[in-house]
């Protein structure tokens, strides 16, 4: 969909349908600012035998729309270019968030879809009881719109759905539009870094192996300008990476290293971010097999990697004064005759012993390698983010990822970033009794912290033993929030795409 910024009036608006933010008085749609803004009350197309003279206000009261969050309504009127109004109710201006334009838009984007309306207007000056800066509302307004019309299917023989709009059309109010232009070109990158995680998350994993992923990423790196090397097996076995070996050795489909570097500023003083993220492009369990209960979903064990991947590209788009380097661990966790053993001892990259007592505890022994690669570097800041765990799931639940690690600055950023973006975060305890956990019988670690209580503490503590203790590091836990088997008002079902927003904000705030 095409995104331009426009000043004209409304009722000069060309355009199928336009837009109109209601907020709520009291229990009631407060329409005096649409009647103002339409130029005094519009008369309503009737139909046959109809006097056409009614009043707007009264059309909408005798719909029953009273502006409560989410709700539509479609009116036909005279006195305008575009013909069309698409009420969208706000509820009260006190309780609306950038969340809440997201899901408006959402629902407004849904419903210009079923009206096949090919230029879609907004007025955004009329989200102003809210209290945002237009940037703000501009960015918001993007989001939920394109993220609520993200396709799906694409494998699909037949199309059902009807075409997205082609265009939309931000009308700025007096001095807003550079505002919103500025906002709009935030909200077009945030945007397209999340729904290329999507992407990714969604495809299959006979299509999505570690070498596909791997060509995907060049091909991303590629159009963004940004530089990409791929390590094969050779390689890593150069480099002793017996956990990303190890994890890979009982699958067809060889495992990579991914690694993309985004050159944002010569300065000296330009922080310089590491993002790692897990790309099991899908998770057998192995030796240690999963139930075969909804294992279909473990296609999204590589949601970590498309979120640092997605965030990349978002980071690129905004030009931001950073270098970030990202590093994608990928392999396929399947238990062939060659598959790593409960018991098997791994040598890591580190030069450090992992017994693993558990296979299908993979995710942390590929990262395990690709936190030495990325640290060798010196880092100023050192992310990763993995859907590691369903003991985060049952602590969080779907709706927000666990953090852990060493800095106050990181969490307080992350905390910050997640609030704006609404991909939120929630601080967990990383402490020196649960590092103990994981020291090893037979090696100096063990992938497995022994017992059912706090594995994504433990979990967490088994990646810090690969981490400098001076570099500023952060852990994300994304097995909840990261798939979604029903979707919502903003995100169909599959793969949401979370964690490349937040991170691309919190290089953002990094960079000062």
């Amino acid at each position: 969909m095409q995104w331009t910024v426009a000043q004209t009036s409304l009722s000069d608006t060309k355009a199928d349908l336009i837009v109109y933010p209601v907020f709520q008085t009291g229990e009631e749609a407060d329409l005096g600012p649409l009647v103002k803004a339409a130029g005094g009350p519009p008369k309503s197309r009737r139909g046959k035998g109809a006097s056409g003279h009614a009043d707007l206000g009264s059309i909408i009261r005798g719909a029953g729309f009273n502006a409560a969050g989410g709700a539509t309504l479609p009116v036909p009127c005279s006195g305008v270019k575009a013909g069309w109004f698409l009420l969208v109710g706000m509820g009260k201006a006190a309780d609306v968030g950038l969340q809440e334009i997201r899901k408006v838009a959402a629902a407004a984007a849904k419903q210009a879809r079923t009206m096949q309306a090919v230029k879609v207007a907004v007025v955004t000056g009329a989200l102003a009881p809210a209290g945002f800066d237009a940037a703000a509302v501009a960015r918001s307004w993007h989001e939920g719109a394109e993220m609520a019309l993200s396709p799906t299917g694409e494998l699909k023989t037949s199309k059902e759905k009807p075409a997205p709009p082609r265009s939309w059309i931000l009308l700025a109010a007096a001095g807003e539009a550079s505002a919103l232009r500025a906002g709009l070109k935030e909200g077009q990158a945030l945007t397209a870094g999340c729904l290329f995680a999507r992407d990714l998350v969604n495809l299959p994993p006979n299509l999505l192996t570690p070498a596909a992923l791997a060509t995907r990423t060049r091909g991303m790196a590629r159009r963004e300008g940004l530089r990409c090397k791929v390590l094969g097996v050779p390689e890593l076995k150069k480099l002793k990476m017996g956990g990303l070996l190890g994890v890979g050795q009982g699958s067809v489909y060889p495992p990579r290293l991914i690694v993309v570097d985004y050159k944002g500023s010569r300065a000296a003083k330009a922080p310089t971010i590491a993002l790692v993220g897990k790309g099991v492009t899908f998770d057998s369990g192995g030796i240690s097999l999963k139930p075969s209960a909804a294992m279909d979903e473990m296609k999204s064990d590589m949601a970590g990697a498309a979120g640092v991947l997605g965030a990349v590209l978002a980071i690129a788009r905004m030009k931001l004064p950073v270098n970030v380097q990202v590093v994608v661990p990928t392999a396929e966790n399947m238990p062939d005759g060659n598959a790593i053993k409960p018991a098997d001892v791994l040598t890591m990259a580190s030069g450090k012993t992992v017994e693993v007592l558990n296979t299908d505890a993979e995710g942390r022994l590929i990262l395990a390698d690709a936190l030495w690669y990325a640290g060798r570097g010196k880092p100023d800041y050192l992310l990763d983010m993995a859907t590691l765990t369903g003991a985060c799931v049952v602590a969080l639940g779907k709706h927000f990822a666990g953090i852990m690690g060493n800095s106050a600055e990181l969490t307080d950023i992350l905390k910050q970033a997640g609030g704006e973006t609404f991909e939120r975060v929630w601080p967990l305890p990383l402490v020196d009794e649960h590092k103990e956990q994981m020291k090893g019988t037979w090696a100096d670690l063990q992938n497995i912290g022994g017992g059912r209580e706090g594995g994504a503490l433990t979990a967490a503590a088994f990646l810090a033993a690969f981490v400098d203790d001076k570099t500023a590091w952060t852990h994300l836990d994304i097995a909840g929030p990261a798939y979604s088997s029903k979707g919502d008002g903003i995100c169909p079902a599959g793969g949401t795409g979370f964690g490349a927003r937040l991170l691309a904000r919190t290089v953002q705030l990094l960079a000062g």
